[in-house]
């Protein structure tokens, strides 16, 4: 391998052949320019062919970085997601990443573009975890730019995320969760916040529970597949995440009751509408039959909190209150992480430290309790034992 060397002017440049492109096979040549002699020209001839022949030259792509993460979330992140995570960070890439980085060439992007980039965000009052979100986006394809050979190193090694926060839990208690049952009986969709309440389990899982998943006699349903959400009008069940998200939940016996009522009343429906039913066999459907929108599902739980005069919470706010409910009886933080599915107690213990100074107190207070129960018992003998 060879340099060709020219003179244009004052300067000198040089071409070096740098392999054929593998889509067009047409020969693609590196040209350097700009040395004031000749000598100069050689040198940095002869270090680019050694980074070429030994593996380490990287031919910087000049595409902008918004065409770049485009193609990264097309070729690389769809296929490695789940689909709901992937449309999740599409959106975050159109509507935050791409309008500010987009038109920045991808050769020339620095950490400064996203120090600057995060600032400005954090200003916008995003939270600090949504700005780590994007730049774990961001970070991920710029290793996959790196790895294409697209860029020598990964500017957003050398940026600072700000530090991760930890969200704020807004539950209720057990008698506020006991009026809003109360205000939604009778009313559309009871049984979906009857097994929010009564169960932990997650949105997605309460709208892909199947009847085929409930064993009535036994008290038990069992956690095998969520809704998904996979693009702008479409929907997917498909397993849990994870191992300890298939789970067997035990019923208590009112929400037993609640659900063979429900299934009464759906198997009307089935009848009334003969073939018009889409039977799915969900618990939770539309009067056709079809998945309940789980947006929907967020906005009709919001209208009817506010109509029954309690504090606003998330949809996901349920389960946190019932986890918050059974850890402040005093069940035991292990049963309750796999009443949750949680993957480890530790988790369970770390989202609910808010519980454990009450907890603190009731054991403190349940242990002097005890202790003196012990020392009355014990003056009491002796006392027996004196009169003897």
């Amino acid at each position: 391998m060879k340099g060709y060397f020219r003179k244009r002017g004052s300067k000198w440049s040089f071409t070096v052949d740098i392999g054929r492109d593998p889509e067009t096979g047409k020969r693609k040549q590196k040209m350097l320019s700009g040395f004031k002699t000749k000598k100069e020209a050689e040198k940095a001839c002869a270090e680019l062919i050694a980074q070429i022949e030994n593996g380490s030259y990287v031919n910087v792509s000049s595409d902008t970085f918004g065409s770049f993460i485009m193609n990264y979330m097309e070729t690389v992140a769809k296929q490695e997601t789940r689909p709901s995570t992937y449309y999740s960070q599409l959106s975050v890439v159109k509507n935050h990443i791409l309008p500010e980085l987009g038109e920045v060439k991808l050769k020339n992007i620095s950490p400064v573009h996203f120090q600057k980039f995060y600032n400005q965000k954090l200003k916008e009052k995003l939270s600090n975890n949504y700005v780590r979100k994007m730049h774990g986006i961001i970070n991920k394809a710029l290793n996959t730019a790196v790895h294409w050979g697209m860029l020598a190193k990964n500017p957003c090694e050398f940026v600072k995320p700000p530090r991760a926060s930890k969200r704020d839990i807004h539950v209720w208690t057990m008698e506020q969760a006991h009026h809003f049952l109360e205000f939604m009986k009778g009313k559309r969709n009871y049984i979906v916040f009857v097994l929010a309440i009564y169960t932990g389990m997650r949105r997605g899982e309460i709208l892909a529970l199947r009847w085929q998943d409930c064993n009535l006699e036994e008290g038990t349903l069992s956690v095998r597949q969520t809704l998904y959400r996979t693009g702008i009008d479409q929907l997917q069940f498909r397993e849990t995440k994870t191992k300890a998200s298939r789970r067997v939940i035990s019923l208590p016996t009112f929400v037993i009751n609640c659900l063979r009522k429900h299934k009464i009343e759906q198997n009307e429906q089935k009848l009334r509408l003969g073939n018009a039913y889409k039977n799915l066999d969900l618990v939770v459907a539309t009067p056709l039959g079809t998945p309940v929108e789980p947006n929907t599902m967020n906005d009709y739980f919001q209208k009817q909190t506010k109509r029954a005069g309690l504090p606003v919470i998330r949809f996901h706010d349920l389960r946190h209150t019932h986890a918050t409910i059974l850890l402040r009886l005093g069940e035991n933080p292990k049963l309750v992480s796999e009443r949750l599915g949680h993957a480890s107690v530790t988790i369970t213990l770390d989202t609910y430290s808010h519980v454990l100074p009450d907890m603190q107190k009731d054991l403190a207070k349940n242990l002097g309790a005890a202790m003196q129960e012990v020392a009355n018992h014990t003056s009491l003998t002796q006392v027996n034992t004196n009169e003897k």
